[in-house]
């Protein structure tokens, strides 16, 4: 999957398993809120992590650039061509405000990128394996009920009491592994990620998991809301809808195809409304 540039977002992926613990909280508050740049002095920036202006600085150097105002420069330079950047809103709910936020970072990365490699692979691929745990669980269980609807051969793993190593033994060069890692993840995670490694997947993940971003075939961050007590997924959801809309269009009859046939077992087995 390749980018048209290296944004903020991008340098910030590419850095972050490398960072220490308080510049990536500047980074996850950054990623979360790139108005702020715009909006906040270096000193408010670092009053909002709880870290130090030093702190700040430094992180912003990690990333290649020579100071705030050349950061600030750049974002206004994309705002310019038509990234979007939310620098207000007549939202008065905070947490609507963040979802927006987090959903406009979405499709600001999605703009940056070439995803068709991935839907070719979702499409061609003998087998789609579905990976997720905890939290990632319902995440995954909905791809894998939205992808079957467009193709046939997607499993999800794991199931239910059992462990893994007996069925991703099985995984091919010829298969996909989606693999789902939103946070909270399972203790072995870096285990199942470094396992996989070789393997043709893409990984889905929340800002915290872009240390696994150099280890994957594809990689998508979906930003999880840091200032709420509980965890929103409207947007991994809304990036489930998005790849498994493109899968369905690109196959068009096909797809069609499918989805009635299994729209007719519904029908048949009296099971949906």
């Amino acid at each position: 999957m390749t980018s048209n540039q290296h944004s903020l977002s991008e340098r910030i992926t590419q850095h972050y398993e490398r960072l220490t613990q308080s510049s990536r909280r500047v980074a996850d508050y950054l990623q979360g809120n790139p108005e702020k740049i715009l909006m906040l002095s270096t000193a408010e920036i670092a009053d909002a992590c709880e870290v130090s202006k030093t702190s700040v600085s430094r992180f912003i150097r990690q990333l290649g650039y020579d100071d705030h105002m050349a950061l600030r420069r750049e974002l206004i330079d994309e705002r310019e061509k038509g990234v979007p950047v939310i620098t207000s809103s007549t939202v008065e709910d905070a947490a609507i405000r963040q979802e927006m936020a987090a959903l406009e970072n979405l499709w600001s990365q999605l703009s940056t990128m070439d995803v068709s490699a991935v839907v070719e692979q979702l499409i061609q691929a003998k087998r789609v394996v579905v990976i997720g745990y905890r939290n990632s669980y319902p995440l995954a269980m909905h791809f894998r009920q939205q992808l079957m609807q467009c193709r046939a051969n997607v499993s999800l793993l794991p199931l239910p009491g059992q462990t893994l190593g007996e069925d991703i033994s099985t995984i091919g060069c010829d298969d996909f592994v989606v693999l789902f890692g939103i946070r909270r993840r399972v203790e072995h995670f870096s285990r199942l990620v470094e396992f996989l490694a070789d393997k043709p997947g893409l990984l889905i993940t929340d800002q915290s998991g872009q240390q696994y971003a150099n280890k994957c075939q594809h990689f998508l961050m979906c930003q999880m809301n840091n200032q709420a007590p509980l965890d929103s997924y409207a947007v991994p959801m809304s990036l489930i809808s998005y790849l498994v809309n493109k899968v369905y269009r690109q196959l068009g009859s096909e797809a069609v195809k499918q989805s009635r046939n299994i729209s007719h077992n519904y029908a048949a087995l009296n099971e949906v409304e």
